[in-house]
């Protein structure tokens, strides 16, 4: 199920992706799991599961090599992502659903935090692309790109249109190492 998709990773899962790196052990990550989940949230930190249209997570991009590479050692952002869960009550939904038999959850947004602690130059932020999926259009790719001594990132989502109104929760914010991308997806008024 969407649920377990997003299951927090047992340590041996992340240290086999990482090479022997844990990120529960890391201060600002577990500050950031201190904060707690909010009501329909789970956590989105998990290496990808699922295959095709079911896969969500993190992406294994192809390693490339970088003109930075002779002076810094290439390696992974740490992060501490959330997926938004929830149920549509749309007209259809209210037919055929109720309380006591709800229809299936949906994502309704995402909450990246991604670390940069060690980032050279420390003047320019990070930035993110969405790029199209070619296994499947209902997912696209979420890709972020920080500069040296950090290697891509890149994670598989639900293709829907962002709600980028700060007044709906999209946040995009470079402070203090930490790249915060908050958005959630529009939602659609069914009208006769």
């Amino acid at each position: 199920t969407l649920v377990e998709a997003f299951a927090e990773p047992s340590a041996g899962a992340a240290g086999s992706k990482d090479k022997g790196l844990d990120r529960s052990k890391d201060a600002w990550v577990a500050s950031e799991k201190a904060r707690g989940m909010e009501s329909g949230e789970v956590s989105f930190n998990a290496a990808g599961k699922g295959s095709a249209d079911e896969f969500h997570g993190e992406v294994s991009l192809t390693t490339k090599s970088y003109e930075w590479e002779g002076k810094y050692k290439p390696r992974k952002p740490r992060f501490f992502n959330r997926v938004k869960t929830g149920y549509e009550w749309n007209k259809y939904n209210q037919t055929h659903y109720d309380h006591d038999n709800p229809p299936p959850k949906r994502v309704q947004g995402y909450k990246f935090n991604i670390f940069y602690p060690d980032l050279i130059d420390k003047t320019k932020a990070p930035i993110y692309y969405v790029e199209r999926d070619p296994e499947s259009p209902e997912t696209v790719l979420l890709r972020f790109h920080a500069g040296p001594p950090y290697e891509d990132t890149a994670f598989k989502i639900v293709n829907c249109e962002w709600n980028t109104s700060h007044k709906f929760g999209f946040r995009v914010v470079f402070d203090r190492g930490v790249l915060q991308l908050y958005f959630n997806f529009k939602r659609h008024r069914y009208r006769r």
